[in-house]
């Protein structure tokens, strides 16, 4: 029983990373080349850089450029991830 158990602990220690590494790698936005915006109308439309972490480093980092319109929309779809993620996880009963 104990090896099944062990078996079971290792199956799912290995696999929920690999599981979580795909739902992120999904989201990760698709970097954009800075350019100048002549004469812009609106805040939505000038560009941002923001500097963001590596996956799977803790050293190195990337910059993504978007206009803010896109990193609103952006951080609202991440929002929707993890709310959505948060609603499929079960939740563990107070006693144990």
């Amino acid at each position: 029983m104990t090896k099944f158990a062990y078996l079971a602990g290792a199956v799912i220690f290995v696999s929920t990373p690999l599981l979580a590494q795909a739902q992120v790698q999904q989201a990760i936005p698709q970097p954009v080349a800075p350019a100048k915006v002549a004469n812009s109308k609106s805040d939505a439309d000038k560009v941002e850089c923001r500097s963001q972490d590596e996956l799977g480093s803790r050293l190195q980092r990337h910059q993504v450029c978007m206009t803010k319109g896109q990193w609103y929309t952006y951080e609202q779809e991440n929002k929707k991830q993890v709310q959505d993620l948060q609603q499929l996880t079960p939740t563990r009963p107070s006693g144990m």
